[in-house]
């Protein structure tokens, strides 16, 4: 039996987005059964598909919404005992072609309780909102008067530019009725967005 080793996500967020795609990657939580590694991490494959080691059961993924990495972290300490137990309690065994990972019968009850767990952060009534990462469009969080609003000319400077940014996603940032913490924003394309709006002020200048 591996012993169980929780690498913490720490400060990243679960969200990942390729250009030219209109939705995230998928989040999950991935239990390494020969390592003993339990860990948080998004999907690098864009579209169906998984590795060979996920496919044979080696590496069990549980899907979960993009979260902060603090809520990753407190997640899977959660399901820590659950965990422990599916280590404890599984084989290695050829079904005929493949060498595959077979669960036993606690094993296979404790990942039940883990999907029924992480299904929670499925809900949004049943997950406190700073624990999402909210996702917006740049049509969506932008109405095209920043340049007006934040007073953006060729001069102003990088470090400016990512106040502004974060200045429109703390303005995007929801707070529910119980004046909880507000949502992590990601706005896909923004800082480009505020940069083209430097570049065109410099063009403006220059005709």
């Amino acid at each position: 039996m591996a012993e169980l080793t929780i690498i913490p996500t720490g400060a990243a967020e679960l969200h990942l987005q390729y250009d030219g795609q209109s939705e995230p990657q998928p989040a999950y939580l991935e239990l390494d059964l020969k390592n003993g590694r339990l860990y948080a991490d998004t999907d690098s494959v864009v579209g169906s598909g998984s590795p060979a080691s996920v496919y044979y059961g080696f590496d069990r993924r549980y899907g979960i919404p993009a979260l902060t990495g603090e809520a990753a972290d407190r997640l899977m300490e959660e399901i820590r005992p659950l965990v422990q137990r599916i280590l404890a309690d599984w084989e290695e065994v050829w079904d005929g072609n493949n060498m595959v990972a077979r669960l036993g019968d606690d094993a296979a009850e404790a990942e039940e309780e883990i999907e029924e767990i992480v299904g929670r952060y499925e809900n949004e009534y049943d997950v406190d909102p700073a624990d999402k990462i909210a996702v917006w469009d740049l049509d969506g969080a932008v109405n095209g008067q920043e340049a007006e609003e934040y007073d953006i000319t060729k001069d102003t400077s990088d470090e400016r530019l990512d106040e502004i940014a974060l200045d429109i996603r703390t303005n995007l940032a929801g707070c529910d009725s119980d004046s909880r913490t507000v949502n992590t924003v990601v706005v896909e394309g923004l800082e480009e967005y505020l940069q083209g709006l430097r570049d065109n002020a410099g063009a403006d200048d220059e005709n």
